[in-house]
């Protein structure tokens, strides 16, 4: 099977893949974990799409000619460095919410990629179309303790974890092969 894709796109879509089997794991823990009844589903669900996810780019890559390469270190990665273990849900939730905001905002500017293969496009509109339903179930859930606990301390956890988020986004971009398969959107 010849390869229809660059080196830096394959690893772009395997930094992918990466993120979403991460993001997988890390909600199948939290569902297999869990003692609040409520979340059980919730996180399960939210499992079960992010393995769909890493899936979907490890058909889409190996579809276009190539297999995926071993990428371990992941954006979660980095934001492990930065903010430490989370120490409660609302903190994971905060997280995910940076997070999976992140993830659609590149997902949508990778879109606008020129000669982006269709396959690659399909996958990225699913994603996106996913990742909106993880922000409102989430979204849900931090507004409800913003209500309940206090909105001063969700706030200024947003803020923070917002400014994280901004200096991984920051890093990442100057790394090879972001930094340059990117040029024209980053």
């Amino acid at each position: 099977m010849k390869t229809t894709i660059s080196e830096q796109e394959l690893y772009v879509l395997s930094y992918y893949r990466a993120c979403e089997l991460a993001g997988s794991i890390l909600f199948g823990k939290l569902a297999f974990h869990t003692n609040i009844d409520a979340y059980r589903v919730p996180l399960t669900e939210h499992c079960l799409e992010e393995a769909e996810h890493a899936w979907r780019w490890t058909k889409v890559i190996h579809d276009l000619g190539s297999i995926p390469l071993k990428v371990t270190h992941t954006y979660q990665t980095e934001y492990g460095k930065l903010f430490g273990m989370p120490e409660n849900i609302l903190e994971i939730f905060c997280l995910t919410q940076v997070f999976e905001k992140r993830t659609l905002d590149q997902f949508t500017k990778h879109l606008q990629l020129p000669n982006t293969h269709p396959s690659v496009k399909e996958a990225l509109q699913k994603m996106i179309d996913d990742e909106t339903g993880h922000i409102g179930w989430i979204r849900t859930e931090i507004d409800k303790y913003g209500r309940d606990s206090g909105q001063e301390k969700l706030d200024a956890l947003m803020q923070k974890l917002e400014k994280m988020d901004e200096e991984v986004y920051q890093k990442l971009s100057q790394t090879e092969p972001f930094k340059t398969y990117f040029k024209e959107i980053i």
